[in-house]
């Protein structure tokens, strides 16, 4: 049986030590709790298919600094991670992207990328590599097989109520386990 790690984006501790991270925030509504919301409907479906599922952090109390989150998937011998966030831009930007580290990896981040944009009826922003996304390297990608899907932007009005629709949510993360099952 393989392992899926399932790592909500930001949370407690995530940079410093006892300081909750809501990563970015538009209208009230923290970049986290979408992760976490997104983590949780994954993990069930994949129970359901008879995955073994690990998370990062179980919720928004759990300490996962960002620099273990991939020893993390180390010490539970995640086969695969997935790594949950939502970009932030200037209000306009739009869309779905995911990210890879490892040229083997861009395959899956381009099914995913498609798979989570037409689900969420997003843009679909394409898969690409950590040195194009706006930090010079995402410290999850340290994992040898994971890949960082940015839903959407949580500041563009569009984007986030899709992101927050329970029924995009779970038509969403069912898309997400249909590409990575067979993996």
């Amino acid at each position: 049986m393989s392992t899926t790690i399932l790592d909500p984006g930001h949370g407690m501790s995530n940079r410093r030590r006892g300081q909750y991270d809501p990563g970015a925030v538009s209208n009230g509504v923290a970049e986290a709790d979408i992760a976490m919301g997104y983590a949780n409907e994954l993990r069930a479906i994949l129970i359901k298919r008879k995955h073994k599922v690990i998370r990062t952090r179980v919720d928004n109390k759990d300490p996962a600094p960002v620099w273990r989150r991939d020893d993390i998937a180390v010490s539970y011998g995640g086969d695969i991670m997935i790594s949950l966030h939502c970009n932030a831009a200037n209000g306009k930007a739009s869309g779905t992207e995911v990210f890879y580290r490892g040229a083997d990896d861009k395959a899956l981040a381009v099914k995913l990328s498609a798979a989570v944009s037409t689900a969420l009826g997003t843009k679909n922003r394409g898969a690409k590599t950590e040195s194009q996304s706006q930090h010079s390297s995402l410290a999850v990608l340290e994992f040898d097989k994971c890949w960082l899907i940015e839903l959407g932007f949580i500041d563009h009005a569009r984007d986030r109520a899709k992101m927050l629709d329970p029924a995009i949510r779970r038509k969403t993360c069912e898309a997400i386990a249909d590409v990575i099952a067979p993996y």
